[in-house]
């Protein structure tokens, strides 16, 4: 009897089985190509080659793979570690002025417009001008008198 049950990739339980199956004899086959199974695993995956004609077939696909690899040439850079690491650190300076840039930017545009604000809806325009009862100051009707000729106090001459 088959199970009803599905996995979230729409799978039977006896699919999902056999996929984990497959995907743990391609990991031990690949661990065999690497030289990194023991001797029972060394022996399972000889058994499966000489059993399995589609486990055969992957085994000689990763064998060229694994063979092309060091034959595959390696680029030259253009530019030395030294010329490369300069270029990065001086993109890193320059994003770090730019954003320094927005930052103090958006700080004076949110002070303008909080000073605007204040001035505009919070009847702050009071501050700047003079307020009625304290323009009326008391004028005295004496006129200023300066001592030309005799100081309140002494000055010093110089000699």
């Amino acid at each position: 009897m088959k199970s009803e049950y599905q996995n979230h990739y729409g799978q039977s339980e006896d699919e999902s089985t056999s996929m984990n199956e497959e995907f743990e004899r391609f990991e031990l086959l690949s661990a065999y190509l690497d030289g990194e199974v023991t001797t029972e695993e060394r022996y399972q995956v000889q058994e499966w080659l000489d059993t399995d004609p589609k486990l055969k077939q992957t085994y000689l696909k990763l064998l060229r793979l694994q063979q092309g690899i060091p034959q595959i040439p390696t680029p030259t850079p253009s530019i030395s570690a030294d010329q490369l690491s300069a270029r990065v650190f001086q993109q890193i300076k320059r994003e770090n002025r730019m954003l320094r840039l927005w930052i103090w930017g958006g700080m004076v545009t949110a002070s303008a417009g909080f000073v605007v604000f204040l001035n505009l809806f919070m009847g702050t325009h009071h501050i700047f001008q003079p307020s009625n009862q304290s323009a009326s100051l008391e004028i005295e009707s004496e006129p200023l008198m300066i001592a030309l000729n005799q100081p309140v106090f002494d000055i010093p001459m110089e000699q």
